[in-house]
């Protein structure tokens, strides 16, 4: 057998580097679902608070989604510029929390008041209202 009949050089095996991608794309997606997973309810808080700064009350009234014997005036008593929190002038979403499959608790402070306010998003219809928790 001479060097022209040797038999080719295997290729080398790249299962690890195949290994290693699938290993990177599960984590990295596992970092951004715990990220972004409450955006959406995050983001219909900062609907109604921005509404609430622009001094727009209906359009944050119908943001909230209130129920039939929640009125106008009582929005207005708890968030209007007599409300808790006085003229909403800016606001922080710190964090959000899942509590069950319908339900997410955004903590957010608004005028730098302290403690943050919790409110509850409902995932399917975005209505807002006070948390119980």
């Amino acid at each position: 057998m001479t060097l022209l009949d040797a038999p080719p050089p295997k290729p080398p095996r790249k299962i690890g580097r195949y290994i290693l991608m699938v290993l990177a794309v599960v984590v990295l997606g596992s970092i951004a679902y715990i990220v972004f997973r409450n955006f959406s309810e995050e983001r219909a808080i900062s609907h109604f608070l921005t509404a609430l700064e622009r001094g727009n009350y209906q359009e944050a009234y119908r943001l909230w989604q209130p129920s039939a014997t929640y009125t106008f005036g009582d929005f207005l008593h708890d968030w209007g510029e007599n409300g808790d929190y006085g003229k909403i002038r800016n606001f922080k979403i710190l964090g959000s929390q899942s509590k069950g499959q319908d339900t997410v608790i955004v903590i957010v402070s608004i005028n730098g008041q302290q403690p943050p306010a919790a409110l509850v998003v409902d995932r399917r219809t975005k209505g807002i209202a006070f948390s119980p928790f």
